[in-house]
């Protein structure tokens, strides 16, 4: 399989401007959100400005929740383009259902692929203590 890094720095584009638009909504400054997640200003610039590309799913998760978004809508690499595809996802624990982004989903399967797992990726609930996996749908061959 060949990377393409061009679009990695995409997906972390779209994830800091998400980030920029779900944060002004908000009203909130950088200095403010950082404070918010306990991370420096400088991560949240980084990150807005698709300099830092190199932050967790739990920092992820941690702006997610201050900023009263789903982490899906933080990934969504274009928001005006209403055919971004999407792959759902149910806890195991509590039955929280929610869409990731195939491209999402792709850059994570490339990961376990790397490490010999050839499986979906899986990922914590934000809800519980449970995990996301996907739901079984006729697409998900195609990732």
């Amino acid at each position: 399989m060949k990377f393409n890094t061009k679009d990695e720095a995409n997906v972390y584009q779209a994830i800091g401007q998400n980030i920029k638009k779900y944060r002004k909504l908000k009203g909130l400054t950088q200095e403010q959100l950082a404070e918010e997640i306990d991370y420096s200003l400088s991560f949240i610039s980084g990150i807005e400005s698709a300099y830092h590309q190199t932050f967790s799913i739990a920092a992820l998760w941690r702006i997610s929740v201050v900023l009263g978004v789903s982490i899906d809508k933080l990934c969504v690499v274009n928001n005006n383009n209403n055919d971004i595809k999407f792959m759902l996802y149910q806890c195991d624990h509590c039955g929280l259902v929610t869409k990731m982004p195939i491209n999402i989903v792709k850059h994570f399967k490339n990961i376990y692929e790397l490490a010999g797992n050839n499986k979906l990726p899986t990922f914590d609930c934000t809800e519980c203590d449970g995990k996301l996996i996907p739901v079984p749908q006729a697409n998900s061959n195609n990732i």
